[in-house]
């Protein structure tokens, strides 16, 4: 992680004193450029604070801990889609790299910026990578963008197969942006360590641009092959939450579940950064978003809490 980075988590981790609602207000503002809605949210990324603010499912820490949510993949699709694991550890001192293979991936389970690939042990900077692992044991992610679901995980450490794709130095990511069981959006992200490219399309797999034109100057990605597979299982995982984003590798056809995540870019994200605010991606998907209602919520919020309750817009309520 670069150093600007790490200094922006530690930051962050620091200004646990400011409320999260007022906490979000100023970041969202920072970030996006425009002034959000929470009375009544209408862009995706309105609704992605106010799904933070609201929607306390408990099942979504589960889907949010990368080790946690295989059990759920495995129920409902099948374990032959999660990437080999090798252990599970407590402390980066636990893990035993005479045991591993020569390619393998160490992250943590409770964040999403620790993330450490060894495709060469004789290379691999093993004291490093347990220093800042035991780093991130000690820092609860949510502080970072007062993301709910990631407040109560408890932190560890996998140890998965590396998955090499043919022509790359990492896997290709296809994160799939659903809403209530259907799929809306496919996000790819090649060479995300090295020289990242990213870009948007339709389910269809027509090109919607890339994060810094509506109309993309790349090369569009090759549709994967069992394309149709993945939309098909990321639709079955997503089925009973208003939104989840489900990724995947796809290795010479053979479809690897990544993760699941509730909050892209943790709400803050523009989806064309040279695009005035919101852009067209910001509003149609707030258009799919549609947010629990009241009854909905009384299951999992505690409605003593009146930001909840005045944070609900007119249409849900």
């Amino acid at each position: 992680m670069k150093l600007k980075k790490r200094f922006t988590l530690s930051l962050k981790n620091n200004l646990r004193f400011i409320p999260d609602e007022a906490y979000m207000r100023l970041y969202f503002k920072a970030k996006l450029h425009y002034e959000p809605d929470f009375e009544c949210p209408k862009t995706f990324n309105e609704k992605l604070q106010w799904y933070k603010l609201n929607y306390h499912n408990p099942v979504l820490t589960q889907l949010a801990d990368k080790y946690g949510v295989r059990s759920f993949v495995e129920q409902r699709i099948g374990s032959e889609y999660l990437v080999p694991l090798f252990g599970v550890f407590n402390a980066a001192e636990e893990i035993d790299l005479d045991k591993l293979p020569e390619k393998f991936v160490l992250k943590c389970t409770h964040d999403s910026q620790s993330t450490f690939v060894c495709t060469d042990k004789s290379n691999f900077d093993f004291v490093e990578a347990k220093k800042r692992l035991n780093v991130a044991l000690h820092r609860n992610w949510y502080w970072q963008g007062r993301e709910w679901a990631y407040l109560g995980i408890t932190p560890r450490i996998v140890a998965e197969a590396f998955l090499d794709e043919p022509g790359r130095a990492t896997p290709t990511d296809y994160k799939f942006y659903c809403f209530d069981g259907k799929a809306a959006l496919v996000q790819t992200d090649a060479d995300r360590f090295t020289n990242h490219e990213m870009q948007y399309f339709s389910t269809e797999w027509e090109q919607r641009g890339d994060i810094d034109h509506e109309v993309s100057e790349h090369k569009p990605t090759v549709k994967p092959e069992n394309y149709e597979l993945m939309l098909e299982l990321s639709e079955k995982l997503s089925d009973g939450f208003p939104h989840v984003r489900v990724d995947w590798y796809n290795i010479s056809g053979k479809p690897y579940f990544g993760e699941m995540t509730f909050y892209t870019g943790g709400g803050y994200d523009p989806f064309y950064a040279q695009e005035e605010q919101p852009d067209r991606l910001d509003r149609e998907l707030g258009d799919l978003f549609v947010l629990p209602t009241v009854s909905d919520l009384e299951k999992y919020c505690d409605w003593s809490c009146t930001s909840s309750k005045r944070s609900l817009g007119a249409d849900n309520a």
